[in-house]
């Protein structure tokens, strides 16, 4: 290092603390910026099944119970929804296909996917391009209602279930305590 520093003209060794200063506040400052996560930056499939968000049941059953019950006057009913399957993101590919024949006239064949990533510059991160997002589906629901059975009461919370959620009738089963 003596002989480098020997070697170098009187500008430059007046140069060289403020590069080394420059250096450490530039690696301080990389040290020190905050990391953000990259979503989905590995994922090389086209449909990635998603589960069913947890609370998503929960949630449109307390809706469902609140509704209802303000519908009926009281706390009388109970609510219980079955979801048919979990949400699904269909996510954009760049789809690669090499052929090689080999030397006794065997054809190989290499598909190679990657995901499409957009990146946001000013938010540092890589996101996946997403063509198409399904959102998960109500299987069915089943009302237990305590009250006096009756076909308009049951009718009637079928309607406001069937509205509230847009199922079909058949999707929807309601019971009387008894």
């Amino acid at each position: 290092m003596g002989e480098l520093w020997n070697r170098l003209t009187a500008r430059q060794k007046r140069l060289f603390p403020w590069l080394a200063l420059l250096l450490v506040v530039g690696s301080g400052l990389l040290l020190l910026q905050p990391s953000s996560p990259r979503e989905a930056a590995g994922v090389p499939i086209q449909e990635r099944p998603a589960e069913v968000p947890a609370g998503l049941e929960d949630s449109l059953a307390r809706e469902l119970t609140d509704i209802l019950n303000a519908m009926l006057g009281g706390r009388r009913c109970a609510v219980f929804v079955t979801m048919d399957r979990g949400a699904k993101i269909n996510v954009a590919q760049n789809v690669t296909e090499e052929v090689r024949t080999g030397p006794e006239g065997i054809v190989e064949r290499r598909l190679t996917s990657t995901p499409v990533l957009l990146r946001s510059d000013a938010e540092r991160r890589e996101m996946p391009l997403v063509l198409e997002q399904i959102e998960p589906q109500v299987r069915g629901v089943l009302v237990v209602v305590d009250a006096d059975p009756s076909a308009e009461l049951r009718l009637a919370i079928a309607q406001a279930v069937a509205t509230a959620l847009q199922l079909p009738m058949y999707r929807i089963e309601v019971v009387f305590k008894q």
